[in-house]
């Protein structure tokens, strides 16, 4: 199953005009004016929205509220947090350098904005393995899950404009939209779909990827799928269910979540090198590949297409352009005059929503296309991005102190190790002066514990040899034909080459099973059983185990 996140598996001047194509090491020397809800950062071209942008396509700039006390305060805050981080970036370039050399990570970009500034923008190593090209302040990485921030963004500046709201019920846009339960379809709103709080099973839906079915295929079949916890009652991370919230947003206002993340949020905020759909990914000329190590080595891979569930996982971005939209994040929906979304439905988005977890280190909450959660005495909001086939991203923020950093890395796990060691060291440092461990190795120890058993394998396996008293198979024409469940759809059962059986998936993928145990058969690619069972010489049902996992139930029964 492909990957989108693993982030909350382990919850714990303006612009860049001035970087050089290489992306260098730039380190701020001088302090910029704080950001406030009165002073805003120069409209300098750099900074500004294209001048191509007008208020018919775009939200037009408008008056910004004075300050008042509380503004002034955190504006204090936020000067003295800046101070702090600029004069920490010698010693952070430094531990980045020597994190990114141990990790194998082939390349990546990392960017530190604090004073409402991109006070640090590095890029490391090459583009793809095999090749010349380094990582630039251009290059465009696949973001996987940090996608869902994006979405999230456009929902709110709908919400801030009253087009939709928050806690609207999904069928007032998409009267057709259900769940299992009839009421809880009449009541589910865009902040539960957001919130990963529906009761479903965790990745509902991600499964049915291989059937082939289109995204309204799957979003439609997830009522047929029953919960495995009370609605509002538990967190379970998804695709589909964002990606739902994108598909009622566009039946509120006739246009796609694509032209609708475009026109309010990339344009107004200047990233034209930010791309919504898979092609246009690879037909970018400055791109990153995607790369996991096979047999010891790093190796290139074919990177994962992820339109299927683009709101939650489909945007790519450089590391130029991701400096302007967590600019925004942290000027609460606002940048260089021109507001994108309203700063109170924008702050919903951050806010603490589903726990996820609390422990002594206190809780840690998924907000809407965040998370959320407490360390050293300030909270931090974040979402990383992971894809199995090679890339992990990761957005993180301290908005109290208007400070956040963005790291883009075209490798998985490694990646992912990489992006969450290098937001600790920066906090650390900037909080405390001083990294309180390796977080690097740290995180590759954590990492290493949370893939097992995770998303990633959740499955039984059989071992490699069957038993010494294995009992021979029947004649394939007792397993041979049509089964069926209402969530899952058709699967059709043949021959395969040799004496092996065929399972395609509805009209998408063909796996292939041997002969095991009997009636158990095996597929060697994972491991996993087909399990049949037979009656008077007649297969009536089968379990296929990489569809019975984590609340699914992969019976399917003969037609």
């Amino acid at each position: 199953m492909k990957t989108r996140t693993l982030a909350l598996l382990l919850a714990a001047a303006a612009g860049l005009a001035a970087l050089p194509t290489a992306c260098g090491v730039r380190v701020t020397e001088t302090s910029t004016p704080p950001a406030t809800q009165a002073a805003r950062p120069s409209a300098a071209p750099s900074a500004s929205p294209s001048p191509s942008v007008t208020p018919t396509t775009s939200p037009s700039a408008s008056p910004l509220p004075s300050p008042t006390s509380s503004a002034e305060a955190a504006a204090v805050r936020r000067a003295a947090a800046t101070v702090s981080v600029k004069a920490i970036l010698p010693q952070f370039d430094v531990l980045a350098e020597d994190i990114f050399a141990r990790s194998q990570v082939p390349g990546a970009a990392v960017a530190v904005v604090a004073g409402d500034a991109a006070v640090y923008v590095r890029c490391f190593g090459i583009r793809e393995v095999g090749r010349p090209e380094k990582v630039d302040k251009d290059t465009v990485f696949q973001l996987a899950s940090v996608s869902k921030g994006f979405t999230a963004t456009m929902l709110a500046a709908l919400v801030g404009e009253g087009e939709i709201g928050w806690d609207d019920p999904v069928r007032k846009y998409w009267p057709g939209f259900a769940l299992w339960d009839p009421w809880v379809s009449r009541h589910v709103t865009l902040r539960d779909l957001m919130a990963h709080r529906s009761g479903l099973p965790a990745y509902a839906g991600d499964e049915l990827e291989a059937f082939g079915y289109s995204r309204l295929e799957i979003l439609q079949r997830l009522r047929y799928l029953e919960p495995v916890a009370g609605f509002r009652a538990a967190y379970a991370y998804q695709n589909s269910l964002p990606t739902a919230a994108a598909e009622a947003a566009t039946r509120a206002t006739g246009e796609s979540w694509r032209r609708l993340v475009r026109r309010r949020v990339l344009a107004p905020l200047g990233m034209h090198a930010t791309v919504l759909t898979y092609r246009d990914y690879l037909e970018a000329s400055d791109r990153s590949g995607s790369h996991t190590v096979v047999s010891g080595a790093m190796r290139a891979r074919t990177p994962d297409d992820d339109d299927l569930f683009g709101p939650a996982g489909g945007v790519s971005s450089s590391i130029a352009d991701m400096v302007q939209y967590l600019r925004m994040q942290l000027n609460g929906g606002a940048l260089a005059g021109v507001r994108v979304a309203g700063e109170q439905a924008l702050a919903a988005t951050h806010a603490a929503t589903t726990v996820i977890d609390d422990d002594e280190t206190g809780p840690t909450a998924y907000a809407l296309g965040w998370e959320t959660y407490g360390y050293l005495g300030r909270r931090v909001v974040q979402h990383g991005g992971d894809f199995s086939q090679g890339v992990s991203t990761l957005v993180s923020m301290v908005p109290e102190d208007g400070v956040g950093i963005v790291v883009l890395t075209n490798a998985f796990p490694e990646g992912h190790a990489v992006t969450t060691a290098l937001a600790s060291t920066l906090y650390d440092l900037y909080r405390e002066g001083a990294p309180r461990e390796d977080w690097l190795t740290t995180q590759q120890q954590r990492l290493e514990q949370k893939l097992k058993g995770s998303i990633l394998d959740p499955y039984r396996h059989l071992p490699e040899e069957p038993p010494a008293d294995a009992a021979s198979p029947r004649e394939r024409t007792v397993y041979e034909g049509i089964y069926a469940n209402a969530y899952y759809g058709r699967v059709t059962v043949s021959r395969g080459p040799g004496s092996s059986l065929n399972v395609k998936m509805g009209h998408g993928q063909t796996l292939r099973y041997v002969p095991w145990d009997g009636d158990t058969w095996r597929q060697p690619a994972n491991g996993t059983a087909a399990v049949f069972s037979v009656r008077e010489d007649r297969a009536r049902s089968v379990r296929i185990m990489v569809l019975d996992f984590a609340g699914r139930d992969g019976v399917l029964r003969r037609r």
